[in-house]
């Protein structure tokens, strides 16, 4: 079963189930996740493959949906708040078209319901190639990725997968040779023939090219009830980079 974070009390009522991205953990809602508490139980995810869950064949949405609901089967929870991130929003929203007794309203972080160019294959080819054996500090990881992955903070997030033994030497927590081989299925998606009907949000970031106007007709063919907000100075992760902002607009929605 995957690895799970509760934050607050399971009282009866629905909670809100979060899902992070690509090469993320369930820590990426951590600071969000305390600001909820007083509102509402979190309960937080590492999908398959990443965090501290189980590293497994396939990625497929479908799996990973699956692998969700058996969490919630675990704790005994009927139906949620369902928000995902990037590839975990993909997850949401297939889980939502496929079971929507199981979500009450759905939340979608700078991703649409469609299939995307394979943008990460140099990064992933980097971190791939990172010479653990030799490496001595997160300092030269950092170094290492530095040619691929311009932006520090870009680093710096994906460096929170590198793992560091008793002995000193490194290791990726994630899976990262079963990533980089489904990593064409994650790009893609394919929506079922359904629709869910049931209040949905996507937030976007402004400074963020993943949710285009033009993807809008799409988005209300799947999704009929969904609304958009765009956070202007937000990019891809708006959870981490404009936190005050990005909890008020969930708040909004969920209250």
């Amino acid at each position: 079963m995957l690895n799970y974070r509760l934050l607050g009390t399971l009282d009866g009522n629905p909670p809100l189930v979060v899902l992070h991205g690509l090469l993320g953990s369930l820590d990426n809602w951590q600071t969000f996740a305390r600001g909820q508490t007083a509102k509402r139980a979190v309960l937080a995810l590492d999908l398959r493959n990443h965090g501290d869950s189980p590293h497994v064949e396939g990625m497929s949405y479908r799996q990973m949906g699956a692998d969700v609901v058996e969490v919630l089967d675990a704790l005994a929870i009927p139906h949620c708040d369902l928000m995902g991130h990037s590839m975990g929003g993909k997850v949401a929203m297939t889980l939502a078209l496929q079971q929507p007794e199981r979500v009450q309203r759905l939340l979608v972080v700078d991703i649409a319901p469609k299939a995307y160019p394979p943008r990460h294959q140099a990064l992933l080819q980097a971190m791939s190639s990172l010479p653990l054996a030799t490496l001595t500090s997160r300092k030269q990881a950092d170094e290492w990725l530095s040619s691929t992955v311009k932006h520090p903070f870009e680093r710096g997030f994906l460096l929170k997968n590198l793992g560091r033994h008793t002995d000193g030497t490194f290791f990726w927590q994630c899976n990262l040779p079963e990533i980089a081989k489904q990593y064409l299925k994650i790009s893609g998606f394919h929506a079922p023939e359904s629709v869910f009907t049931q209040p949905t949000l996507f937030v976007r970031g402004g400074q963020s090219d993943y949710v285009q106007d033009t993807d809008i007709d799409g988005i209300w063919q799947v999704f009929p009830q969904a609304t958009l907000t765009t956070i202007d100075a937000a990019g891809h992760l708006p959870h981490v980079q404009t936190p005050a902002e990005f909890s008020a607009v969930v708040n909004a929605f969920l209250d």
